[in-house]
C-alpha cells in the first residue's frame, strides 16, 4: 500500500509538473507576442521603424512623431538616432494635402487671413506678414505655438506644436484641413475644425467648440493657459512699453498689500 500511494503522489506530482511546464510555456509565447511599443497592442500590423528591438504601428508612430515636431525625434529614433520614416505619407488621408494652407490672425476686433507655404521661406514671408499687418517692429522675435486639426481625424481633435521648428508640420495639418475643407461643401470656411487661428494681445481667442483658439502677447505679458498660434513679439519700444508694465504692476501690488496690512491692523485694534 505504501509503494502505491508514493507511486500515487508521484504520478500526481508528474502530471502537476506537466501542467505547470505547459502553463509556463503558453505564458511564455503570449509575452513573446510583438506589441506596439506607444499603444501596447498587438492588433494591426506592426513595423520595425529602426535598429532597436521594438515594433510600432505605422499610426502611432507617425502620430507620435508629429507632436514631436520641430525636435530631432520628429526625425529620429531617439535611442539609436536611426532615421524614421516621414509621418506625413501615414497621416495624410484621402483627401490630400495639396489644398492652399490659411491661417487667420485676430487682432483688435481685426481679422487677417494669411496664405501660408512651407518652407524656410515660407515662414520668413509668413513672419514678415504678421509684422506687417499689426506694425510690429521689424526687430522683434515671435515665440510661436501652433494649434491645429490632427490631420488623420475628421473629429476635431487638436494638438499643439511648439515652437517655428514645427511651422513646416503646421502647414501641412493647414494644408489637410483646406482639402478637407473642399470636399466637404457643407462646413462653413470660417467655423471650420480646419481653422488655426492667431490673435494678438487684447482680443480674446475667437470662441469655436471645433476649432482652435489662440492667443499671441509680448513674451512678458503672456496669459498662462494660452493656446493656438501664439506670437510673442518683443523689441524696441515693445521692450520698454513691457518694462514700464512690469513696474507698475509691481506698485499695483504693494499698495494693494498696504492697503491689506492696514486693514488687518484696523481689524486686531477693534477685537475687545
Amino acid at each position: 500500500m505504501e509503494v502505491q500511494d508514493k507511486r500515487s503522489g508521484l504520478a500526481i506530482q508528474a502530471v502537476g509538473s506537466a501542467l505547470g511546464v505547459e502553463r509556463s510555456g503558453a505564458s511564455s509565447s503570449s509575452e513573446d507576442a510583438p506589441v506596439c511599443w506607444i499603444c501596447l497592442d498587438s492588433q494591426g500590423p506592426l513595423i520595425f521603424p529602426c535598429k532597436c528591438p521594438r515594433s510600432a504601428h505605422p499610426r502611432c508612430l507617425a502620430r507620435w512623431q508629429l507632436q514631436s515636431a520641430g525636435s530631432r525625434k520628429e526625425t529620429h529614433c531617439e535611442f539609436c538616432d536611426s532615421r524614421l520614416p516621414d509621418w506625413k505619407g501615414t497621416l495624410t488621408p484621402q483627401c490630400g494635402a495639396n489644398a492652399p494652407a490659411v491661417m487667420n490672425v485676430n487682432f483688435d476686433g481685426r481679422t487677417y487671413s494669411f496664405e501660408v507655404k512651407p518652407g524656410p521661406d515660407g515662414y520668413r514671408q509668413f513672419t514678415e506678414a504678421i509684422r506687417r499687418a499689426f506694425n510690429l517692429p521689424d526687430d522683434s522675435e515671435l515665440n510661436i505655438t501652433f494649434t491645429c486639426d490632427e490631420p488623420s481625424t475628421d473629429n476635431g481633435s487638436l494638438l499643439t506644436l511648439q515652437g517655428s521648428g514645427a511651422y513646416d508640420a503646421a502647414v501641412h495639418c493647414a494644408s489637410v484641413s483646406a482639402a478637407r475643407r473642399l470636399t466637404s461643401p457643407g462646413v462653413s470656411r470660417t467655423v471650420s475644425a480646419a481653422e488655426e487661428y492667431l490673435s494678438l494681445p487684447g482680443t480674446p481667442g475667437p470662441i469655436n467648440s471645433m476649432g482652435g483658439a489662440a492667443a499671441a502677447s509680448p513674451e512678458a505679458l503672456s496669459p498662462e493657459g494660452s493656446s493656438g498660434v501664439e506670437a510673442g513679439a518683443l523689441g524696441g519700444s515693445k521692450r520698454r512699453l513691457s518694462g514700464s508694465l512690469r513696474r507698475l504692476r509691481s506698485a499695483l501690488q504693494e499698495f494693494a498689500s498696504a492697503l491689506s496690512s492696514g486693514a488687518g491692523g484696523s481689524g486686531a485694534g477693534m477685537r475687545p
